[in-house]
């Protein structure tokens, strides 16, 4: 066995969740794993003591940020994973001046996110949950009207961002033939040709297309850039999705148009969570709601750690890492 030194932060019952048997297995043939055997989250204290040496460090929710203070511990630091999401506070500019590699598993909680938005576009088009409704709390069969709902094929889609999980939105939109248009301004035309999209203003988004889809990441740009006059041009019949965060709309405006019943949303993330139980949201019928779940799969947060050892096995064999953010494109990413 290597005798390469791997610290492992994330506590036990998170590593239930996230950890596979393939993964550990990976671990251990990639050296000598120091294993976070409590509860609980590590201090900055217990880490400062377990870092010197480390060659590399898993993290996950819930793990202490690397400070200037620790990375001074950490003389043997080459690479840091984290097997979760955002990584924006992970790791500050010392450690990216130091050359130290780090990974995040986002894409594999993309990939999940892409998928939920697929089945928010299918299921809310064809009106399946009026169905549902229908036939096991009225007990009725087709009810009353044509309410067949409508074909995902050839309509127009628009996407604000293409953002991880809006490019993988596109990707799987392909056998669809739809018109996608994209609001991101660091789309540049040779990219959106590539993708197979149109760019187009905000505006433009929200006043032609039949559904919305949000992907933007919050950053100082992006904050409550979408409100009422964007809901308001908005066609009737037409569907917004949110799996992103609510930092880039205006909740209130976005309520008040859901209220008029003319547009329908399907909604996974909301201002404060979880959603009080009295939230007006909760009343309407023309809107879909879930946990906050959109990427949290079974099998994505099983892939979690295993996709970031993946990741450090190229990486300590010379190959280029597939998974490592770039400082500089910290500043837009979600």
């Amino acid at each position: 066995m290597s005798t390469r030194k791997i610290l492992y932060l994330p506590r036990t019952s998170l590593s239930r969740d996230i950890l596979s048997v393939r993964a550990r297995a990976l671990l251990d043939g990639l050296g000598t794993v120091v294993w976070n055997e409590t509860d609980r989250d590590l201090t900055q204290d217990e880490l400062a003591e377990l870092l010197p040496g480390a060659a590399a460090v898993i993290t996950s929710w819930g793990a202490p940020a690397l400070t200037p203070d620790l990375l001074a511990a950490a003389d043997s630091l080459r690479i840091v994973g984290h097997a979760a999401g955002t990584v924006k506070k992970l790791m500050p500019p010392e450690g990216y001046a130091r050359g130290i590699v780090v990974l995040s598993a986002a894409p594999v909680i993309a990939d999940a996110v892409a998928e939920y938005t697929l089945w928010a576009m299918l299921s809310v088009q064809r009106n399946l949950y009026y169905y549902q409704t229908l036939m096991k709390q009225g007990r009725g069969w087709k009810g009353t009207g044509d309410n067949s709902g409508h074909s995902l094929y050839g309509k127009r889609v628009g996407l604000v961002s293409a953002s991880m999980v809006g490019r993988r939105v596109i990707h799987l939109l392909a056998p669809f033939g739809c018109d996608i248009a994209v609001y991101d301004p660091y789309l540049s035309e040779a990219e959106s040709r590539q993708l197979g999209v149109r760019k187009a203003s905000l505006e433009k988004i929200f006043g032609e297309s039949d559904i919305v889809s949000i992907h933007a990441p919050s950053t100082p740009e992006t904050k409550r850039m979408i409100g009422a006059a964007h809901f308001q041009a908005l066609r009737d019949g037409s569907l917004l999705i949110n799996t992103a965060r609510t930092w880039v709309l205006d909740s209130g405006a976005l309520l008040a148009e859901l209220r008029r019943g003319r547009i329908r949303a399907v909604l996974d993330v909301f201002d404060q969570e979880p959603l009080l139980p009295n939230d007006p949201l909760r009343d309407l019928d023309n809107v879909f709601l879930t946990p906050h779940i959109s990427g949290h799969s079974l099998e994505t947060r099983r892939r979690l750690v295993e996709a970031i050892v993946e990741d450090m096995a190229r990486f300590f064999a010379g190959e280029p890492p597939r998974l490592a953010v770039a400082p500089e494109r910290l500043s837009i990413m979600a």
